[in-house]
């Protein structure tokens, strides 16, 4: 019985009684009253942080963000433990909260997705008011409490066309010091091309596919034999098996190779990545005759091709240095005379490597090549997914260049706005009473009433009877278990005192009042 539970939690405040309550409630569906009485009576009183962010979770689950935000808030207030500071409870509270608020949404109103998505987003960053005390934990408790509410807000983003909140929530976990693991860069991926194909194989750039400058931008990846090119595509795409053909044979790929990816996705820029063949030595049967046209095949490609935006060049962490074969790429890089595109150089393979191998490799490639231009490095490895975030985040601000892809950068403040415009018509689901169970008086169905007949039914009083069995009826005697014997007035101070079996109706009327200081007296109950 909900009342019962809910006199339980009011005669017990300060102890586990409140809380036990609380869960209670929300194990019954009753989750606007289970919030209440976690809350305390005037909203500022938390019981346990653990049965607060229990009860923030069931009010994210039924739409009732703000009430979760406020309950993980409240959080603050019990403290920190021994190696848990309360801040970081606040930050695990609101992650969580936020990730099934949008699970429930995507299931209750997936159009509004984007809209509540950006939302979240504003909160996440409120939230880094507090990153001193995530700080303060060690990573590895990082890891244990954030890492998955991190991964699940980002797959809802992705779900939502928020790519750029997503790639911002891993700039966040970066900048706390969050590890992340495949799971993170899987969903991640899986947001950014959510379709792709392979549009065309091309021996020759004649047999390219049109070309589609301010449409379809491009990206191209250049670099040596077994550079690990078709390895990083793959590692983009986050597919179930390897799109892109690749394999530790060199000179695997050796056409150019067009990836369409999302064309058929509204709100998702549409763009093309492109794979090229490796230069340098094959070690393979009749290499010269098989390798002497690819020079000129990527050098027609990057001269003519004017939706190219972005050239990454993949080296090999192990080779320490530019090797004639990219110094090949960069001659045709820059006879092609392409200055509007951007150049980034990307160190790859480093899981197999030591750090400072791959530090040095990096600083000998800048060093030589600083007479010349300002390059932009950075690392990436295929198999351990590291820097793939940073890969999609120089990828995205290349691509949304576009009509399209302004539109897909203007979309969460657009869709926020029209959340907020609509106001508590944005809930075209089901409304919060509807899935709390509550019925909604003010929408309940009336019949029509006549008053032009001349007689009207008297009124009847009810007479319940008695049941088949000789008793009467709602004789269920739940209230013996209460303090009997003891007399006087009952007050919310000493709610252990009460000396009668109070009716459903009395027990209603003191809940609704339960912010107040004290019980209003009832004249019946005093002069017992």
């Amino acid at each position: 019985d909900p009342l019962r539970i809910i006199r339980f939690g009011i005669e017990h405040p300060e102890g586990d009684g409140r809380g036990w309550a609380a869960v209670a409630l929300c194990r019954l569906n009753k989750t606007a009253e289970a919030a209440k009485l976690a809350a305390g009576p005037d909203g500022q009183t938390p019981c346990g942080y653990q049965t607060l962010r229990y009860v923030a979770h069931a009010c994210a689950k039924v739409g009732a963000v703000e009430a979760a935000y406020h309950l993980s808030g409240l959080q603050q207030k019990c403290g920190r433990t021994k190696y848990i500071t309360a801040g970081s409870r606040v930050f695990q509270s609101v992650l969580e909260s936020s990730a099934l608020y949008l699970q429930s949404t995507a299931d209750q109103m997936p159009k509004l997705l984007t809209g509540h998505g950006a939302r979240v987003a504003e909160k996440l960053e409120e939230l880094l008011e507090i990153k001193n005390e995530i700080l303060a934990l060690t990573p590895n408790r990082r890891f244990l409490m954030l890492n998955e509410p991190f991964n699940q807000l980002i797959r809802w983003y992705g779900r939502a066309r928020l790519v750029p909140q997503a790639l911002r929530a891993c700039e966040i976990m970066n900048e706390l010091g969050i590890p992340r693991n495949d799971m993170t860069l899987h969903f991640l991926s899986r947001g950014c091309a959510q379709q792709f194909t392979c549009l065309k194989k091309a021996q020759r750039y004649t047999q390219a596919p049109k070309d589609l400058p301010g449409y379809r931008p491009e990206v191209v990846f250049i670099g040596r034999v077994n550079s690990g090119k078709s390895s990083m595509i793959n590692a983009l795409f986050s597919a179930m098996r390897k799109f892109a053909p690749a394999s530790k044979t060199r000179a695997f790929t050796r056409k150019l190779m067009f990836y369409e990816v999302n064309k058929e996705r509204a709100g998702l820029p549409h763009f093309m990545m492109v794979d090229t063949p490796g230069l340098g030595c094959a070690d393979i049967d009749r290499a010269a005759s098989i390798t002497r046209d690819w020079p000129e095949l990527i050098y027609d490609y990057l001269r003519n091709r004017e939706a190219l935006k972005h050239v990454f060049h993949l080296v090999d962490a192990r080779n320490h240095k530019l090797l004639p074969g990219d110094k090949q790429l960069l001659h045709l890089l820059a006879k092609a005379q392409r200055r509007s595109v951007r150049y980034t150089i990307v160190i790859t393979k480093i899981d197999v490597c030591k750090r400072a191998v791959a530090n040095s490799t990096a600083k000998r490639i800048k060093e030589e090549l600083a007479p010349y231009c300002d390059v932009d490095i950075m690392f990436a490895s295929a198999r351990s997914l590291r820097g793939v975030d940073h890969l999609w985040s120089k990828i995205w601000q290349s691509v949304t260049e576009t009509p399209r892809g302004r539109r897909h950068k203007d979309i969460a403040r657009k869709e926020l706005e029209r959340l907020r415009t609509m106001g508590p018509e944005a809930t075209k689901g089901p409304q919060l009473s509807d899935l709390l169970e509550i019925p909604d008086y003010r929408n309940a169905p009336r019949e029509a009433v006549s008053f032009d007949g001349e007689e009207w039914a008297e009124d009847a009083d009810y007479d319940p009877g008695e049941t088949a069995d000789g008793e009467k009826y709602f004789d269920d005697k739940w209230g013996e278990d209460l303090n009997e014997e003891s007399e006087g007035e009952s007050s919310v101070a000493d709610l252990q005192s009460m000396d009668e079996d109070l009716s459903d109706e009395e027990l209603e009327r003191r809940w609704e009042s339960f912010d107040d200081e004290e019980w209003e007296e009832d004249p019946e109950t005093v002069s017992k």
